[in-house]
């Protein structure tokens, strides 16, 4: 009688581990935050950060379903190619990720040979100016510094496809967002290359 419930026990987790939505099934997350401040070296330099030094946020590989560059402070003018004026970068960023992914299904045995997944993802991040406007510098520690992140944050789902190679990762995906500014530069269907050395 022990043999043979052994034996049963056995054969139920061995078809568990045929369930193809646990089976492979992995979650993966990511947090980028970013804080920068001019060294003015007792007033001899300007305390204006310079717009290369400003982070950017948006893209792909970034904050999904927002173009690259294409949340945070933008000039009045310029944006052609963008609307809402041209990118004029934050001091303050933060991006954050949350994804499932699966393997494909057997009956596409082409992509899932090659290592495709499917995944589902929400993606939220902001970029800010904590300096400027009548009072100066806005603490980060200080209260209007952390509305200002909460109010300003944006948010976004959606899915893809996702192919490791070599080279890297390749993923093409659709993203909806939820939350959004008027003046960001929102794109939903996009590609990605991650490219990795060494």
């Amino acid at each position: 009688d022990e043999m043979e419930e052994e034996g049963v026990e056995g054969k139920k987790e061995e078809e568990e581990k045929e369930d193809p939505v646990v089976i492979g099934m992995t979650l993966h997350s990511s947090f980028h935050f970013g804080l920068v401040r001019p060294l003015t070296f007792g007033g001899l330099c300007s305390g204006k950060i310079p717009l290369a030094d400003r982070f950017y946020v948006g893209g792909p590989g970034q904050l999904r379903g927002f173009m690259p560059a294409g949340i945070g402070p933008r000039a009045s003018r310029g944006g052609s190619s963008v609307p809402g004026g041209d990118s004029l970068g934050g001091d303050l960023f933060y991006t954050s990720t949350l994804a499932a992914s699966v393997p494909f299904p057997k009956s596409i045995s082409t992509l899932r040979h090659n290592g495709a997944r499917l995944f589902g993802f929400v993606n939220a991040g902001t970029c800010v100016s904590t300096t400027g406007g009548a009072s100066g510098t806005v603490s980060l520690l200080g209260m209007p510094a952390w509305n200002q992140i909460l109010k300003s944050s944006r948010v976004s789902v959606g899915g893809g496809v996702s192919v490791g190679s070599p080279m890297g990762r390749f993923e093409a995906t659709y993203a909806v967002p939820l939350r959004y500014g008027p003046r960001d530069a929102r794109k939903a269907v996009q590609f990605g290359f991650g490219f990795s050395f060494g």
